[in-house]
């Protein structure tokens, strides 16, 4: 079995089906979904990528769970419709001092954003 076929598989889910209707509501802005571990929930949105129009932004707990939120879903998508926005803060000794590496990389992912707005292009997903 081929990543694309796990793919396919998951976009035939009726959770997946289900999940592609309610994005398609305008009237709902935020959802919370529950029971997906592991790397099922990037291989969920990985597979209704083709199917919604919008711009995805996952918010985990902490910089390690969206390390690897982050590589899951590069591996099924690709570099260029995934983006990392890390903290722009210091976590380790030096707390509260800021990260001059992340905030290039926060600034590159706003950048990306305004011109995804500006050109109505393909969605992506922010972790």
């Amino acid at each position: 079995m081929t990543i694309n076929d796990l793919l396919s598989s998951y976009a035939a889910s009726q959770q997946a089906v289900g999940l592609v209707k309610s994005l398609e509501k305008k009237s709902i802005k935020t959802m919370f979904l529950e029971g997906l571990i592991a790397s099922s929930a990037p291989l969920l949105f990985a597979s209704i990528f083709k199917k919604c129009r919008q711009p995805f932004l996952f918010i985990l707990q902490d910089a390690e769970e969206a390390g690897y939120f982050y590589h899951d879903l590069t591996q099924l998508l690709g570099n260029g419709q995934v983006l990392y926005f890390p903290s722009s803060y210091r976590r380790a000794f030096k707390y509260g001092h800021r990260d001059a590496a992340n905030e290039i990389l926060r600034t590159e992912v706003l950048a990306r954003l305004a011109a995804l707005k500006a050109s109505e292009g393909t969605p992506l997903f922010v972790v």
